[in-house]
């Protein structure tokens, strides 16, 4: 089951889609409350950010932080960045630890932004999940077959 609110000025038919898409590809058997929080981010020159809102142990709420200002396919791979995150959460390998972050049970609290993996990581996912949400991926990719999206002709 997934409780998502979406708030600011935001296109909401697409960020609900993507999120919905995420949630059902990735984390099918999870209950989840995730908030989508447009705002301007410039100022912290950033594009995105993933919050923990409940518990270290087993979270399932988190609040996504996101540019207000982006285009289509910035928007939906930032968005798809931080949903990554949230799956890094929900599996375990990215945990916060009495206010300390581990990944992969390694306490990692003390890297740089550059040098977090598990930011690598999502780097790294952004545009395999873009192409797979857009229907452009490897059919192998993930789980399952890429999801059609209806803005794409099928010829």
């Amino acid at each position: 089951m997934l409780y998502l609110d979406i708030t600011g000025k935001a296109p909401k038919r697409r960020c609900k889609k993507v999120v919905e898409w995420f949630k059902a590809k990735y984390m099918p058997n999870h209950h989840l409350d995730i908030t989508v929080a447009h705002r301007g981010l410039k100022r912290e020159h950033a594009h995105g950010f993933c919050t923990v809102m409940d518990c270290d142990h087993r979270p399932r709420e988190f609040l996504i932080e996101i540019e207000t200002t982006l285009k289509e396919q910035d928007y939906i791979t930032v968005l798809l960045h931080e949903l990554w995150h949230v799956y890094q959460h929900v599996n375990g390998s990215l945990r916060d630890k009495r206010g300390v972050r581990h990944w992969k049970n390694v306490d990692s609290d003390t890297l740089a932004y550059k040098d977090q993996p598990w930011e690598h990581e999502a780097v790294e996912m952004e545009m395999k999940l873009y192409n797979c949400y857009m229907g452009l991926g490897p059919k192998s990719f993930g789980k399952g077959t890429p999801f059609p999206n209806r803005l794409i002709q099928i010829k």
